[in-house]
């Protein structure tokens, strides 16, 4: 399947039925499909050809599907952009890949206009005239809307890596990589033709992207919410009655801690997708208790997109032993996913023992762009090498442990933070918990936890240290604690860790 064909199809099917829904602006499957047509006249009108990149710097908007839909309807490669990042690293990014054409809007223009490998072709979405940009919604308008032909490009975009961890690669990420996700979460969730997707998280972003498609496919409604806030999401979510949404923990948490939820007629709301970060198993009881809907949670990276999901009916709460204890996991494999747990040697562990995660799968990119070394590194034999730990149960349930870089090594010893942040976020006064290492003469790396408190709540670190030590063997609980408002996130809801750790480093010393 070439991806534009959810809309041809679609167009088809449910001409009148709303495809996409933004600020109260409704566009029918008939008239997406007359748009992407139009658009991706305009792309070959203005000398792009197939394999060419077009960058796009948007916020959340109707139109930035109209044009991921037309680059994979001409055959081009679209490149989704953080508006977040800094002028050196989009520099650094659009420098790569290289693309022909950038499309923005009036809020990020002057982030534009400073980056120095700027391509010579710029659009701009904008009500007024923007210097040095065509006009996005002129070029629309004048452009044709007879019927385009792909010219059969495998690739449908480049997504680059968050860099949580480091400077960001480029994911290849084909129709077929796409595609196939769909399936299997559409297997997940139970998706059906009716449901009503809410769209929160950043569409430059896998999670948007595939949550979108896979209900796309399905040709269920898109609700697009233009930036995350608890408030304005409980809102839109009353106001659209979607059934289904993709929120990661973060944005859970920030949900459950609105004053007003109960305000808000969420009724219509049958699943949350979850994933992007660790969940604590405290807020996902939390949740099920409060938001009254099922859960499903994916593991994947960009890169693999989603290789294991737990399911509704394994979101178990007040069960047995096993099923309270499988609420850490994530889950058992995708449909044509496998996974491996080996050592670093490439060596399979046994259940229960944890090392590195390992996946293949028709879902797994098949490199990176212009990056033939890291490509390498990751992918071998087929496997593709994703830099998380953790272990398999006797059932296949996977329990992901850790990120390779953020494990702390303390006298020898290999901690998780993860466990250690499971326990901080069962204290009622912790909001937010990242643990990671701080270096240390005696002890090479130390155990020490960030922490962000709920409104009106305090507590001292000792009291959190005090806390830990009830629950966890004493070499594991946080030698040191720090306070901070709010603690560093990507646009994803995914905590900096390293960020945390370049500025802490600095304080300790």
């Amino acid at each position: 399947m070439i991806l534009d064909d959810i809309v041809r199809r679609n167009g088809l099917r449910f001409p009148e039925k709303p495809a996409l829904v933004c600020n109260g602006a409704g566009c029918s499957w008939a008239e997406l499909d007359r748009r992407v047509n139009k658009l991706g006249n305009a792309f070959l009108d203005a000398g792009l050809q197939g394999g060419d990149r077009v960058a796009v710097l948007l916020g959340n908007c109707s139109e930035y599907f109209e044009i991921y839909f037309a680059c994979a309807r001409t055959g081009l490669v679209a490149v989704p952009v953080n508006y977040r990042l800094t002028g050196h690293e989009l520099d650094q990014i659009i420098d790569h890949a290289g693309p022909s054409l950038l499309i923005t809007d009036t809020g990020y223009v002057e982030q534009a206009r400073a980056i120095q490998s700027l391509p010579a072709q710029r659009w701009c979405i904008s009500a007024a005239a923007v210097q040095g940009f065509k006009d996005y919604h002129t070029i629309m308008d004048t452009a044709e809307a007879a019927p385009v032909s792909c010219d059969g490009n495998d690739i449908f975009a480049i997504f680059y890596t968050s860099g949580t961890t480091g400077l960001p690669k480029g994911a290849l990420v084909s129709h077929r990589n796409l595609e196939m996700n769909g399936y299997n979460q559409a297997i997940a969730d139970r998706a059906v033709p009716g449901d009503v997707n809410l769209l929160a998280t950043p569409i430059y972003h896998m999670g948007a992207v595939f949550m979108a498609l896979t209900y796309m496919m399905l040709g269920c409604t898109q609700h697009i919410l233009r930036k995350f806030d608890p408030g304005a999401w409980l809102g839109l979510l009353e106001q659209s009655r979607a059934s289904v949404a993709l929120l990661v923990p973060t944005m859970i948490n920030a949900v459950l801690s609105d004053a007003d939820l109960g305000n808000y007629d969420i009724s219509s709301l049958r699943l949350i997708f979850y994933g992007g970060g660790p969940m604590p198993v405290s807020v996902l009881e939390r949740a099920i208790d409060r938001l009254g809907c099922g859960f499903t949670q994916g593991y994947g990276l960009t890169e693999t997109l989603e290789a294991t999901f737990l399911v509704s009916a394994d979101h178990v709460i007040n069960g047995t032993e096993t099923q309270t204890r499988r609420l850490a996991s994530a889950g058992r494999e995708a449909v044509g996913a496998e996974v491996r747990i080996v050592d670093d040697a490439g060596v399979d562990l046994p259940g229960g023992e944890t090392g590195e995660i390992l996946v293949k799968s028709e879902s797994v990119i098949a490199g990176y762009w212009n990056n033939p070394e890291e490509t390498a590194n990751a992918i071998r034999d087929g496997w593709f090498h994703t830099g998380d730990l953790g272990y398999l149960d006797d059932e296949r349930y996977l329990f992901v442990v850790d990120r390779k870089k953020d494990m702390v090594v303390s006298g020898g010893v290999n901690i998780y933070s993860k466990e250690i942040e499971s326990v901080l976020h069962r204290h009622p006064a912790v909001l937010e918990a990242a643990v990671i290492g701080l270096p240390d003469e005696a002890w090479g790396e130390v155990v020490t936890a960030v922490i962000s408190t709920r409104p009106g709540r305090a507590v001292t670190g000792q009291a959190l240290i005090d806390f830990c030590r009830t629950s966890l063997a004493g070499y594991k609980k946080p030698r040191k604690v720090f306070f901070m408002d709010e603690l560093p996130k990507n646009p994803s809801g995914k905590i900096l860790k390293r960020v945390l750790r370049d500025n802490l480093a600095n304080v300790v010393k």
